[in-house]
């Protein structure tokens, strides 16, 4: 009787620990998904800031605010970035604050998109590419 229940207990502990590691996978995966998002929101931003600093002062301080705003929603996945572009690992702690941070720099990236193809489509698309409903701003 005991050695059943010590068995169903193993099986039990495995199968959490494999959902817990595919979990983990598909989290990985969605933050490298939304870095890679964000990394190209923030290049097509800068680029909106060079060119609206000589033409709309104005404008460009409103963008500065809109990439501050986006550096702080995902500051642990780009440190994550920095870490692994120098060979650094990614410990568990910054691990925690991705997975934390994920919905936020998710939401705020999509905000930024539908600012910048409003501000400038053609930019917008050879930074971002195609345009889907939700980024484009087409649906809420």
């Amino acid at each position: 009787m005991r050695s059943t229940m010590l068995g169903a207990l193993g099986r039990c502990c495995t199968a959490l620990l494999l959902l817990a590691l595919l979990a983990a996978c598909a989290t990985r995966e969605r933050a490298e998904a939304v870095y890679l998002q964000q990394h190209r929101a923030a290049t097509a931003l800068t680029e909106m800031i060079v060119a609206a600093e000589l033409d709309d002062p104005a404008l460009a301080e409103r963008l500065y605010a809109s990439e501050s705003e986006l550096d702080r929603a995902c500051a642990p996945l780009r440190e994550a970035g920095y870490r692994r572009f120098y060979g650094e690992q990614v410990d568990r702690e910054l691990e925690w604050a991705i997975a934390q941070a994920l919905d936020g720099c998710a939401a705020k990236t999509a905000e930024v998109e539908r600012l910048l193809w409003r501000l400038d489509p053609e930019t917008a698309g050879y930074f971002l590419g195609a345009p889907d409903v939700a980024s484009a701003g087409g649906e809420n």
